[in-house]
This record gives structure tokens, C-alpha cells and sequence, in this order.
């Protein structure tokens, strides 16, 4: 099967998510490496050894020819993303400083008052859908008021990210780049004439933690923060409620104790897998099984498929919320693994915490409607309805 295109196209966005777990699995159990003639050429790895070994061998894989499979168009490179050392590192540590695990402490407070008013806002009325209510607005506001964009404007952010990052791989991808960048241009004018103590006047000094950035090294970074900040924590959120409310039990052991919700995350991640696909380019040739792929080839990563590979995880397709060995790579691995992620765990905890706080009879109030891969590499949901007892109006 390795020289043969495999039926699954991850750009079809007609696949439903049923379509492409059984593409992920059955690519996996196929071969460790399976050969597509699509978007010019590349080989899928999905086993999760493998996948592993190419997230930490940056010498071998390189980033810099971009993560996406046809690549995205992006214009500049997206930091650090889709960069390699030593660019890599300086534009980590210009990322680093709102994201690193004491800055994430300090903002908590912001992200349980964001929550809290997301809440509010259906709180009495006893349903939800909380894809609308909460899992999609809330990563977007969080990173909007994290690098100094107000409430409104951050709302209005998100509403730009996602359509950039649906149009991913489309023709319609120029003109929602184009319109993404002008409005990163206009934060960064009202800064340079309105001043604040924030990241984005930062920003617009051209200069942000010792290294000189002019207006598309700024694009880039909004770019790394808002879009990376977004669709991801989003999509891990609806389904960790997810998670909590369907696995017998899960919810009623959480009111009982909320101990063990930093393993349900994690194994929660580790299922949802939100940005399931990411590209590297053979930096010299590889050998994986029995197979060698030249230098210059192009592979796309399948973290999804990693992480529900029966060789490194028990009964794989099983929520098990006391798992121990939880290595899930659905942050990465290695050099490049997501800078975001203290962040994405913090408004997981937070959120997660708050809705069992104040809707403790949280449940399901029909079929969560769940996507195919967006942008040809994200899975969320659509839709997830909900019913409580309504809370008392004050």
C-alpha cells in the first residue's frame, strides 16, 4: 500500500468525522508509510513511534517549507512554526512571554472573568449550545485581551481567524489573508498614536523582546497568537464538556472531586486531537520500516492516528480517565511543540471547573454535531446543545 494513493483526502471537507477517524486508522494499520499522488506528492506517517521520532528529529524534518499540505499561501511564515534554527528559537522566545507557565498564573484571573461572563450570558436560560456560547468565543476573547485587543475587538478577531483558517488550501485563501492583514495594520497604527502597556504597542515600536519586527514579522506573530490561540483550544474544550458529559460517571466524579480533572484533559486531548495534521520536508533521506524516503520528500504527520495507536495506548478507542502513561502528541513533541500550551490546559481547567461550579446538573440536550477535518486539518464541533437547572437572576 505504500506506493498507492489512498482513498482519504484530508482537504475533502465533504468527510464526515466518522470518515476520517476510519482514514486514520486504517491508513495506520495499512503501512508505516503510506504514499499520496495529491497536492503533489507526500507520504502519510501515522504510527505513533514514527511520529514522534519526526517531531523531535528537526536535523531530519524541517519546518521551513511550511506545516500545511498544499502549503497554506501564508506570506510571511508563520512564527516559529514554519521555521527552522536558529530562527526558530528567536522567534520562540519573542512568542514566549505572555505563554510561558508564570505569565499563564498571572493571567488566570482574566480567563476565569472571561468564562464567567461568557456564562452569564445563557446561565438562566436553562440550554445552551455551547460551541456559540462558550468553547468558540472563549480561546479567541482570552488571546485578544492577552495581547491588548478589548472585548469588542477581539469578538470581531475571531470572527476574521476562522474564516482565514477555513479557507485554508481554497481559492479564497488571498483574500482572507488580505483582510486578516489589514486589520493587524490598523491595531498597530491606533498603537503607534494610542499608546498602551500592552503586546500590541510592543508590536508596533518594531522592536518586541530585543528583536526588530516590521509590519509583516507583526502579521506573523497575531497570526502565531490568534489563529494558533483559537480553533485549537476551541475545539479541545467542546471536547473535553463532551467527554465529561457522556463517559459514565465522569461528570458526578468531578462535582465529588476535582482532582482528577487534570488527567481527564489530558486524555481528552489525547481523543479530540484538534490540529490532527501538520507537514515536514526531509531535510535527508529517512528510513522508517522498510521504507526510504528521499531527501526533499514531503511527509504530513497524522497526530490523530498517533494517538490512538493500540501500540502505545491500551484500548485505544476508550476514554480512560485514570490513565498513567499519557504521552499524547496532540501538542507536538520536541523543539517545536505548541508554545500555547500552558495556556490551552489553564482555559481548559478554568472552563471546565466553572460550568460544574455553576450548572452542576450540566447535560446533553441532543446530538452534538461534530466536524470533518477544516482547513484540512482541523476537527471540532459544530454544535453542542445543552440543558440545566437555569441559574437564579440576582
Amino acid at each position: 500500500m505504500a506506493n498507492e494513493t489512498p482513498a482519504f483526502d484530508h482537504l475533502d471537507g465533504s468527510l464526515s468525522t466518522t470518515d476520517v477517524r476510519r482514514a486514520h486508522a486504517e491508513l495506520r494499520e495499512a503501512c508505516p508509510v503510506v504514499h499520496s499522488d495529491r497536492h503533489g506528492g507526500f507520504d502519510f506517517l501515522t504510527r505513533y513511534e514514527d511520529i514522534r521520532a519526526a517531531l523531535t528529529d528537526t536535523a531530519s524534518f524541517s519546518s521551513a517549507d511550511g506545516v500545511h499540505i498544499p502549503p497554506s499561501g501564508l506570506l510571511p511564515p508563520v512564527p516559529a512554526l514554519e521555521f527552522d534554527e536558529p530562527e526558530h528559537a528567536e522567534w520562540r522566545r519573542v512568542l514566549d512571554g505572555p505563554l510561558t507557565p508564570r505569565a499563564v498564573r498571572e493571567f488566570e484571573p482574566v480567563i476565569t472573568e472571561v468564562v464567567d461572563l461568557l456564562i452569564d450570558e445563557f446561565a438562566a436560560a436553562g440550554t445552551a449550545d455551547l460551541v456559540g456560547g462558550l468553547t468558540e468565543p472563549l480561546p479567541a476573547i482570552v488571546i485578544g485581551r492577552m495581547i491588548g485587543l478589548g472585548q469588542a475587538e477581539a469578538v470581531r478577531a475571531r470572527g476574521i481567524a476562522a474564516a482565514l483558517f477555513a479557507a485554508m488550501g481554497s481559492e479564497e485563501f488571498p483574500a482572507r489573508f488580505a483582510e486578516f492583514s489589514e486589520h493587524t495594520q490598523r491595531w498597530l497604527a491606533d498603537r503607534r498614536e494610542n499608546p498602551r502597556d500592552d503586546l500590541l504597542t510592543e508590536m508596533a515600536s518594531g522592536v518586541v523582546r530585543g528583536k526588530e519586527i516590521d509590519g509583516a514579522g507583526a502579521t506573523g506573530l497575531l497570526l502565531a497568537y490568534i489563529v494558533g490561540g483559537h480553533h485549537s483550544t476551541g475545539s479541545a474544550l467542546a471536547g473535553l464538556i463532551r467527554h465529561v458529559l457522556t463517559v459514565p460517571g465522569l461528570r458526578d466524579d468531578l462535582l465529588a472531586d476535582r482532582r482528577g480533572l487534570a488527567r481527564v484533559i489530558e486524555e481528552s486531548l489525547r481523543l479530540t486531537t484538534p490540529l490532527q495534521l501538520f507537514a515536514r520536508t526531509l531535510r535527508c533521506p529517512v528510513r522508517i520500516g522498510d521504507h526510504e524516503l528521499a531527501e526533499g520528500g514531503r511527509v504530513l504527520l497524522d497526530l490523530a492516528a498517533a494517538n490512538r495507536d493500540p501500540r502505545e495506548f491500551p484500548e485505544p478507542e476508550e476514554f480512560d480517565p485514570r490513565r498513567t502513561r499519557n504521552r499524547h502528541v496532540s501538542f507536538g513533541a520536541g523543539p517545536h511543540v505548541c508554545q500555547g500550551q500552558h495556556l490551552a490546559r489553564a482555559e481548559l481547567r478554568i472552563a471546565m471547573g466553572r460550568l460544574l461550579d455553576r450548572l452542576p446538573d450540566l447535560r446533553l440536550d441532543g446530538e452534538p454535531v461534530e466536524s470533518g477535518l477544516v482547513g484540512g486539518s482541523l476537527m471540532t464541533h459544530f454544535a453542542l446543545p445543552v440543558a440545566f437547572t437555569p441559574e437564579k437572576v440576582a
